[in-house]
């Protein structure tokens, strides 16, 4: 590592930057964990100072210096990637969500179930059952109160469990709760090569850049990462999938070892912070989405074609990894369809 005295020479503006996070998660104990904050695109933030603090952190993450612990995982609008949501239950039939909550009568003679305002009042106490006509007065014996269920104020449909629905306060799509898709925030705790270069003033000399272009991973270091989540799902049931990215390229494209930067640069801002980028062949990508289940992943798959519009020069699918040999079929199926 470098001296202490050379630190500043040695160091250009964005190691310095990122010198000086580490020196705050040390400073913080070790560990730097989200707070609360509406505004922030997940509704978290970090409380340090600094410019492109996230994009620094994943930075420090990649190169060891910092590892991430789970902290809370943060439910977004699939359409625009927005944390302010509301979820509401919503009426089977006319999807409209004014309902209220009602407890529910059952008739033992007829088996009938359903809300009081449906059952007649009789004039000595009990109700008339608008099932068979007969008169139940003793509870227990003749009738039951039960849990409660919705009444749809507007087209009168009762229902248990209506459907929960989302609805976006950014974008104003609405959508079924279970189709809204999912980031992970997590904490950041130094390592003992981030307390190390902390001391030393500077970073380690023998790092080598991981990214061929950005943030886009060379094939061996994309495939480690791989291999890391694969063992993450085998010790602790961690779900994660990938995205394939095929490049299609023009035969007037002056640039045949991959696309141009622009349609690299937005397939990446489509992608959360802990997706990771790798190229494995000039004309193919893949994105590991951690966390991320096959439903989600399909929706983030049509996400991201639709944001690139149909211009676009990738095909992209995407599927949940399991085990060992789904990794290697589609890797195989996606070599043989390789453009030569």
């Amino acid at each position: 590592m470098a001296e202490s005295s050379d630190a500043d020479v040695a160091l250009n503006p964005g190691e310095k930057r990122r010198l000086d996070l580490l020196r705050q998660v040390g400073d913080a104990g070790g560990a730097l964990t989200p707070v609360p904050a509406p505004s922030a695109t997940h509704g978290y933030a970090y409380a340090v100072v600094g410019e492109d603090v996230e994009n620094d952190l994943s930075h420090l993450v990649r190169r060891n210096y910092l590892e991430t612990r789970f902290f809370d995982r943060v439910s977004l609008c699939p359409r625009c990637g927005s944390h302010h949501l509301n979820l509401r239950e919503v009426c089977p039939s006319c999807r409209s969500a004014h309902l209220t909550s009602e407890g529910l009568l059952h008739h033992f003679r007829c088996g009938y179930v359903g809300i009081p305002s449906e059952f007649l009042p009789v004039a000595d106490g009990g109700y008339r059952c608008p099932k068979c006509n007969g008169v139940m007065r003793h509870p227990g014996t003749e009738f039951d109160r039960l849990g409660r269920a919705f009444v749809c104020r507007g087209c009168g449909v009762i229902s248990e469990n209506p459907p929960v629905e989302a609805v976006c306060f950014a974008c104003n799509a609405r959508m079924p709760a279970e189709n809204l898709v999912s980031t992970v925030v997590f904490t950041y705790v130094l390592t003992s090569r981030g307390a190390s270069a902390v001391r030393g003033n500077s970073f380690f000399d023998d790092d080598e850049e991981a990214a061929t272009d950005g943030r886009v991973y060379k094939r061996p270091v994309i495939l480690e990462f791989v291999e890391h989540e694969l063992k993450r799902r085998r010790q602790l049931n961690a779900k994660f999938s990938v995205l394939l990215a095929k490049y299609a390229r023009n035969a007037a494209d002056p640039n045949p070892s991959g696309p141009p930067a622009q349609w690299l640069n937005r397939l990446r801002s489509r992608l959360r912070e802990v997706d990771l980028v790798g190229q494995l062949t000039d004309a193919l990508y893949l994105v590991i989405l951690p966390e991320t289940k096959q439903g989600q992943a399909e929706a983030t798959c049509r996400r991201i074609a639709a944001g690139l519009g149909s211009e676009s020069p990738f095909t992209l699918s995407a599927v949940e990894i399991k085990e060992q040999q789904d990794l290697v079929k589609i890797l195989g199926e996606a070599g043989r369809s390789d453009p030569q």
